[in-house]
Order: structure tokens, then sequence, then C-alpha cells
């Protein structure tokens, strides 16, 4: 699953527009198949999901406040998710984690309880076991979160609770 899919299914499962959340997603040209070498059908998929996200009401560039944030979703009873996304690349997933941990971090301002932070991968075994390296302790220091993402469903790592 690409990077623009897990953004898509995200939002589907999770931070539905029609449920009160406004969604802000920055897309890179890397996502939209515009530049490096991919699979014959990233480009395809990449359209289709963002397509998806722009007919379900998800706003597309950057966000005024998070920059250039992967997903950013803001709820007035659930508050506000700040979430980088990584997907099937050609990179290492130990690498793509460690980075998008980095950007979540470095996103982190001063203390705020109504933001969560959130690193969302597809949901296979591979990218689980990436994301159980993350400690208990480190997640509950950071208020962070752990998504795993599939078209059917999202869920957390070790029983967070959305």
């Amino acid at each position: 699953m690409y990077q623009l899919q897990v953004k898509r299914f995200l939002v589907q499962h999770v931070f539905p527009p029609t449920s009160g959340w406004q969604v802000s997603i920055h897309i890179d040209a890397m996502e939209r198949d515009e530049k490096g070498e991919h699979s014959p059908d990233k480009r395809q998929l990449a359209a289709e999901s963002e397509a998806w996200l722009k007919k379900a009401g998800v706003e597309i560039g950057e966000h005024e406040q998070w920059g250039l944030a992967d997903l950013v979703a803001r709820h007035d009873v659930f508050g506000t998710y700040i979430i980088e996304v990584e997907g099937e690349a050609s990179k290492q997933r130990e690498q793509q984690m460690y980075s998008a941990l980095s950007q979540v971090v470095l996103s982190m301002g001063q203390e705020r309880r109504d933001v969560t932070y959130a690193v969302a991968v597809p949901d296979t075994p591979k990218w689980e076991c990436q994301l159980k390296k993350v400690p208990e302790r480190v997640k509950s220091l950071l208020n962070l979160k752990l998504f795993l993402v599939s078209d059917s469903r999202v869920r957390l790592v070790q029983g967070d609770a959305i």
C-alpha cells in the first residue's frame, strides 16, 4: 500500500469529514509518482486516492499552522491529530519509521493537551514489527499513537485506543 493510499484509508475509517473532521493533507511529487521509478500501478492508485480525498472534502496542500505535516485532522470534540504517514517504498522500513518519528518529534512545540501525534503505516506484519519497537513509555510521554492502516480498517499498535 502506497503512502497516498494510507492517507485515504486513514481519513475514510478514522477522520471522515462527514463526521465533523477538518482534514488537510500534504502530497508531494513522489506520492503522485511524478518522480522516480515505481511499480506500474502506483500512479493510477495515487490518482484514485487523491480524487477520493478531494471528493470527501479534504484540503490538499500545506497546512497554515502545521506546514508540511502529512495529515492534520481537527475536530471540535476530539481535538487535533498531527500524523506522519509512510507507505511501501524503496527505502527500508526501519529508515522510514525513523524518519516519520523524527518528523513527528520536530513538529511538537509547546505542550498542548488537545493535540495527538501519530505515525500511520500499512497494516502488514513487517510494519507492525517496526512500530512495536517504540516503547510504551515513549508513546505515553509524547502522546503518540501508532496506526496500522488497511483498506478495510485502521488499528492501533499494542492495544492503544483511537
